[in-house]
């Protein structure tokens, strides 16, 4: 049986939730990471590599609590800042961004997570490369490396990986933010990472973070990669969030549009009581939905009755967090809905970084529009389908206005 007739086996949606991540559909391997591995050609038969590490570090999740930690280096001495700054990517193509991803080798040991209040000397030095403020000369021998690449529904892909033997990096000077409350342990980790936030650059706190390297001494510790990315967005959006409450309500309805990389969001910020929903609608031919139907997911939220552990995984968080920080900056309040659509040219999943960022990009230019039942107008008439009755945000706004209307 070939992998698309697999696939056709499991219902989308529990694919769409999973995102290879979870093993729900009961394999011991996800077809569709298998797929998109057999797919690539990457050298593997390394005995060491070495080159600039933007600098990057790899924190894996099987074995929990004892995981597996280490740098990344790519083989290639110049240039190499941008293989860790997603908010320089929108103008990269899916296979660019793969190549460059899945050319940062993965070097590790395993570490009990608790380590991070007691570091080891390989720890220290991981700490002291996540330190630096540029690209850092790193050179590493394997004693055994796999060809298998790292795909994540969160982080930013990786690629192969194997058991470091030695480990190097020359020394460089440290971002002085991260640095400072690197050594300062009477600050609690959500604490560090809000005083961090907005000057600090998000793809830098989520390295310290997972490393460790932030909060009490008794409490640090080492946070996979995907996870720390997800808890980030969340301390970074509830403090967000927090702070607009106060905020009188937006004046009008105001929608927001952009497309990239097989991504396309349409977002509604409109008058009310904060309230936040987000629509993922995944088409035929991409990663997850694969040669199936297309699928929809969605999460909402409100005041009172928050989201945890969203269906759609960190995507919501990394959406709180771009729409939010439009909300912060206008001074205003109000009820939002965000639609994203996956078309078939996502073919590799790249983590929620290219949410979070196109996110961004789409706030930067809204239009005045007459309400809700334009903006699903509007995306009914550009995508050719009403998803209207899947929006929670709609059925609540109908029951209140009926309930106006009758009064």
């Amino acid at each position: 049986m070939n992998l698309d007739d697999e696939l056709k086996r499991i219902p989308a949606s529990l694919c769409i939730r999973c995102k290879g991540s979870k093993l729900l559909c009961g394999k011991s391997s996800c077809p569709i990471v298998t797929k998109i591995y057999l797919s690539r050609e990457i050298p593997y038969d390394l005995k060491e590599v070495a080159g600039s590490s933007p600098p990057s570090v790899f924190i894996g999740h099987y074995g929990y609590p004892k995981v597996r930690i280490g740098p990344a280096v790519p083989p290639v001495n110049e240039g190499t800042e941008i293989y860790e700054r997603p908010d320089m990517w929108l103008n990269l193509s899916i296979d660019q961004i793969a190549e460059m991803r899945f050319s940062l080798y993965r070097g590790y040991k395993i570490l009990p997570v608790a380590r991070a209040s007691d570091p080891n000397n390989y720890l220290l030095e991981l700490h002291d490369l996540i330190l630096s403020a540029k690209p850092v000369y790193t050179e590493m021998e394997f004693s055994k490396i796999s060809g298998r690449i790292d795909i994540s529904p969160e982080s930013q892909p990786f690629g192969p990986g194997g058991y470091v033997r030695e480990f190097y990096h020359e020394n460089s000077s440290s971002i002085p933010s991260i640095e400072r409350l690197y050594y300062d342990t009477d600050v609690k980790g959500a604490e560090a990472v809000l005083l961090l936030y907005p000057g600090t650059s998000i793809y830098s706190i989520e390295k310290a973070f997972s490393a460790g390297m932030l909060g009490k001494t008794r409490s640090r510790r080492i946070v996979p990669t995907r996870w720390s990315i997800t808890a980030v967005d969340k301390i970074i959006s509830d403090a967000l969030l927090s702070q607009i409450m106060d905020f009188d309500r937006i004046d009008g309805y105001i929608t927001f549009h952009f497309r990239n990389i097989g991504n396309e969001y349409y977002v509604l910020v409109m008058p009310g009581e904060y309230s936040f929903e987000v629509m993922e609608i995944w088409n035929n031919g991409s990663i997850w939905a694969g040669p199936r139907r297309m699928t929809v997911e969605s999460d909402y939220e409100k005041i009172g009755k928050m989201v945890s552990e969203p269906k759609i995984g960190g995507s919501f968080f990394a959406s709180k967090v771009a729409v939010l920080e439009y909300l912060r900056k206008r001074e205003r309040k109000g009820q939002i809905i965000v639609v994203r659509f996956i078309d078939g040219e996502y073919t590799i999943p790249l983590g929620v970084w290219q949410v979070r960022e196109n996110l961004r990009a789409a706030m930067l230019n809204g239009r005045y529009i007459d309400g809700i039942d334009g903006f699903f107008g509007n995306i009914r008439e550009k995508r050719g389908i009403d998803i209207s009755g899947r929006s929670k945000t709609l059925q609540i706004f109908k029951q209140q206005k009926m309930i106006t209307d009758y009064r």
